[in-house]
């Protein structure tokens, strides 16, 4: 009788050693990936926590608290950019981002850099006749920045560099934890949580007159802080169902992760509603409504998105009809104490004084005064809107790099958001376009971007935009 004996292929079966040599590189960076993710969550909540004033309107103690924030951003900044390994990223767009997060901060220097007066009656005919007006006390001197409130454009300067720094380390962090996806958007959803919790408990116990506003002075910076949260915790609820297999179920930690996202997001949306916010509602819904188009694109006819959309805004409609607050609904009503439309029409002739390279970052409440023609009795310190105080004080050479910046983070979330296949990645992108849109949509009434809180958190949604959409390949 003959007998085959068989023998198993052991080269086969067995792991390749270059397999074996880099699970503990892979092992290391996720480690290191949380330990970052962990402080730059600290130093979000700690933004929060003190930051939450408007720039303009912060104590001397508020700025020391500024100054440690911008001490551990720095610490935070040094020790990722020394991390024990490298990325291959691709060139063009990559780049392209890079230099334009550089050159936001470097803009802000510029505008501080002394220039002869010969120079600036070219570059900023308005910033030279203010000299000018010296002449006569024997005060004008031969050289001046292009700011007219270089101390306070110093400050900008120094957040501009903080924010900077935000986006590189929770860009490398989402770049490094492939297996990790959400590990950046974990800090947001904590510290959203915790802001929404402490938001509704004063609004239903502080009276008629409450209004939730978490640590936050102003309602609608803490509506802004929300509504850009909001999109990632119904993401991170909605990815369990993307992933699903549905042959075999839903596991009970699939479960349990999709119930945590959805409460979350439950959590923060009354948040929402219950800091009586106009703006801040509004721009919810728009994030909803572009997300909703983003996951449908792609899926379905155009006509049947578009109809889909359209129940989804009338759903939103009766919603808020059937569950918002009395008081949020009657302060649609009452716009006649605002003055913003006086107010932006005295800044277009601000932006018509400093055209191309602005007043100086921090320098509308300086360079505001002379336009004036209304409300004299208050300090007018912002404009209410993010872009026309913005195109002041940064001209419109300043302003195309940030909204240079801003277009190609939306563009690669779109494009995130509508690629098959990961739906980590996919529903990341539709969270950061949703977050991008909400902040849009509120800063055309409101200047949450000049709260640092809200302006780091919009630095880190970035960062995960431009961490999920390149295809980057981590080399020990």
């Amino acid at each position: 009788m003959k007998v085959t004996i068989r023998i198993p292929d052991v080269q086969a079966e067995a792991t390749p050693p270059e397999r074996i040599v880099a699970a503990a590189p892979s092992r290391s960076r996720n480690v290191l990936s949380v330990i970052f993710a962990l402080a730059l969550g600290a130093t979000l909540a700690y933004a929060v926590f003190f930051l939450s004033t408007p720039i303009a309107q912060t104590d001397h103690a508020g700025r020391e608290k500024r100054y440690v924030d911008l001490l551990a951003l720095g610490i935070v900044g040094l020790a990722q950019a020394i991390l024990p390994y490298r990325q291959k990223t691709r060139k063009g767009e990559s780049r392209l981002l890079v230099w334009l997060a550089l050159l936001l901060p470097g803009y802000a220097a510029f505008q501080l850099v002394p220039l002869p007066l010969s120079v600036l009656r070219i570059l900023s005919p308005a910033r030279a006749e203010l000299l000018d007006a010296l002449a006569p006390l024997s005060l004008r001197p031969d050289w001046a920045s292009l700011s007219v409130a270089p101390a306070l454009t110093l400050e900008h300067f120094l957040l501009f560099v903080g924010y900077a720094v935000v986006f590189f380390a929770v860009r490398k962090v989402s770049r490094s934890s492939r297996d990790m996806r959400w590990l950046p958007a974990l800090p947001v959803l904590a510290i959203a949580a915790w802001q929404a919790a402490w938001g509704v408990a004063q609004f239903f116990g502080g009276g008629d007159e409450a209004f939730a506003h978490g640590t936050y002075p102003n309602r609608n910076h803490f509506a802004g802080f929300l509504e850009m949260a909001l999109p990632f915790a119904i993401a991170y609820g909605a990815v369990v169902f993307a992933r699903r297999n549905w042959d075999r179920g839903i596991s009970t930690a699939a479960a349990f992760r999709a119930g945590m996202g959805f409460t979350t997001a439950a959590l923060i949306f009354t948040g929402i509603l219950c800091s009586l916010s106009r703006m801040g509602l509004a721009a919810s819904g728009c994030s909803l409504v572009v997300m909703a188009a983003l996951a449908l694109t792609g899926r379905f006819r155009p006509g049947k998105v578009g109809a889909a959309v359209v129940l989804l805004i009338l759903a939103l409609v009766i919603g808020l009809a059937l569950l918002a607050p009395a008081q949020l609904i009657l302060r649609f009503s009452d716009v006649s104490s605002e003055d913003r439309i006086n107010v932006w029409h005295d800044t277009l002739h601000l932006i018509g004084a400093y055209p191309l390279f602005g007043c100086g970052l921090g320098g509308y409440i300086s360079a505001f005064e002379k336009f004036k023609t209304s409300a004299f009795d208050l300090v007018q310190d912002y404009a209410h809107n993010d872009y026309f105080q913005y195109l002041a004080e940064l001209g419109a050479a300043g302003f195309l790099i940030g909204v240079a910046f801003l277009t190609l983070i939306g563009l690669r979330s779109l494009r995130a958001g509508m690629r098959q296949g990961d739906p980590d990645s996919r529903w990341l992108g539709l969270a950061c376009a949703g977050s991008l849109a909400a902040i849009l949509v509120h800063s055309i009434a409101d200047f949450n971007l000049y709260v640092a809180a809200n302006a780091m958190l919009l630095a880190w949604i970035c960062g995960v935009a431009g961490g999920i959409s390149g295809e980057a390949k981590v080399r020990p």
